[in-house]
């Protein structure tokens, strides 16, 4: 167990239970503060891009999730300012920009002409 007080107030103490007797009280405190930004990172994966569930176990799988999602984010991000509409609105809008897209690429694939099922 690790005691630490706070410098703003010495009076406050916070127990830290920890297994890693090679790092300073500080560092486990700070690492518990980081926690927070990291539950509220999570939060905004599965609620906002609803990505709940990890589709590999493995790290490298992870990663790329992560990464993909954090892309996916940033994307919606630009559409948002781009368009200078709602963050909900965005994401909607997008997600049917890039669904009509991808299925345009297929009829195109297919050798068909996607003016015919997207009426511009």
């Amino acid at each position: 167990m690790v005691v630490v007080s706070s410098k703003q107030q010495p009076e406050k103490e916070f127990w830290f239970l920890t297994n890693d007797f090679q790092i300073s009280a500080k560092d486990i405190a700070d690492y518990y503060r980081k926690r927070w930004d990291i539950e509220v990172f999570f939060r905004f994966l599965k609620q906002e891009l609803h990505a709940s569930h990890l589709l590999s176990l493995n790290k490298n799988g992870i990663e790329v999730m992560i990464y993909m999602t954090l892309i996916t984010a940033m994307l919606i991000l630009i559409y948002k300012k781009a368009n200078n509409i709602g963050y909900k609105t965005a994401k909607r809008r997008f997600a049917m920009e890039i669904r009509n897209l991808a299925i345009s690429i297929l009829i195109i694939g297919a050798g068909g002409n996607p003016d015919k099922v997207f009426k511009t």
